[in-house]
């Protein structure tokens, strides 16, 4: 038996004669009861009775045809889902993210890739990013994102355009006015840090330390968001990520001013070295660039914006 025999077979079954048959399948007559009959001979089984000029099933045909109709069912059904897998429109995707960019960013980024496909499903863990390469090393995501982390092993990363750290300030801050602000101009304030396990952190404390600042740190804390949610208070002032500080800018309680000495920030995308990547990750990380590369425009506009 094969394909096009349970073919020829579900089609005379469902039409009642092997013309009828021949026209649904764009085969000839003779084919078509060629194919009957060899089926027969497969099966071991006399499916019809030649009456008239029809084929008319016998009690074994329409038994087998339930089964018959059910494969090809399947067979439809797997089309359908090889086309969306194709498209993008169905699979789960594990992501795994560093607070800065899980906290916000990147669930209005999932949320904006999902609208189009209804299909797809998420799972968004938040973990430091020291922890994000062992959890997509050890197959517990797809893909992650971390922030200076350095590549573990079981890993692969690809780093987005680096941007700028920025100083976010109170909206009527003394400050809030100048173009720039310089690693100086914050000696004496009331600065808001953030905590020692984050690669960021790092390189703010050294930007200070190359100008000879003393820094007044009042408050230390984990996450960049929280970070400017105090400034937002008016607790102090901070260097932050530009995607922290543009959430927080949206919102209209800050004000955004550039940095100097320039401090990067990086963050890298990481994918199982001993895995292929779907296209439905390849698909996401575009749509995720995408965004980013908005933000950043946005981001230039408010460092530009007077108070």
């Amino acid at each position: 038996m094969n394909v096009r025999q349970l073919e020829a077979f579900r089609a005379v079954m469902m039409v009642g004669t092997a013309t009828a048959a021949a026209e649904l399948l764009r085969l000839s007559q003779p084919t078509v009861s060629k194919l009957i009959a060899q089926f027969e001979r497969g099966s071991g089984l006399q499916l019809f009775e030649r009456v008239k000029g029809r084929l008319v099933p016998r009690p074994e045909a329409v038994a087998l045809f339930q089964h018959v109709d059910k494969l090809f069912a399947a067979m439809e059904e797997v089309g359908r889902n090889a086309r969306q897998l194709a498209n993008v429109q169905t699979g789960h995707l594990r992501l795994v993210a560093f607070a800065a960019l899980a906290l916000d960013f990147l669930p209005r980024a999932i949320a904006s890739f999902l609208a189009t496909r209804r299909e797809v499903t998420v799972t968004l863990n938040v973990r430091a990013s020291s922890y994000v390469a062992e959890w997509v090393a050890g197959q517990q995501a797809d893909l992650g994102f971390v922030s200076g982390a350095p590549a573990g092993s079981g890993v692969v990363m690809e780093a987005f355009e680096p941007t700028d750290s920025v100083c976010v300030l109170p909206l009527k801050h003394p400050l809030a006015g100048r173009e720039q602000i310089r690693a100086a101009d914050l000696e004496g304030e009331r600065f808001i840090s953030l905590g020692r396990d984050t690669a960021l952190r790092h390189r703010i404390d050294g930007a200070f330390e190359t100008a000879g600042v003393a820094r007044r740190v009042v408050i230390e804390t984990g996450y960049s968001a929280t970070a400017c949610a105090l400034v937002a208070s008016g607790a102090g002032v901070t260097i932050a990520d530009p995607i922290s500080a543009l959430d927080r800018f949206d919102r209209g309680d800050v004000v955004l001013r550039r940095f100097s000495p320039r401090t990067p920030f990086t963050m890298q995308a990481v994918f199982p070295a001993a895995t292929a990547r779907s296209l439905l990750v390849t698909e996401f990380l575009l749509h995720l660039a995408r965004l980013k590369r908005d933000a950043d425009r946005r981001v230039e506009a408010a460092l530009s914006r007077p108070v």
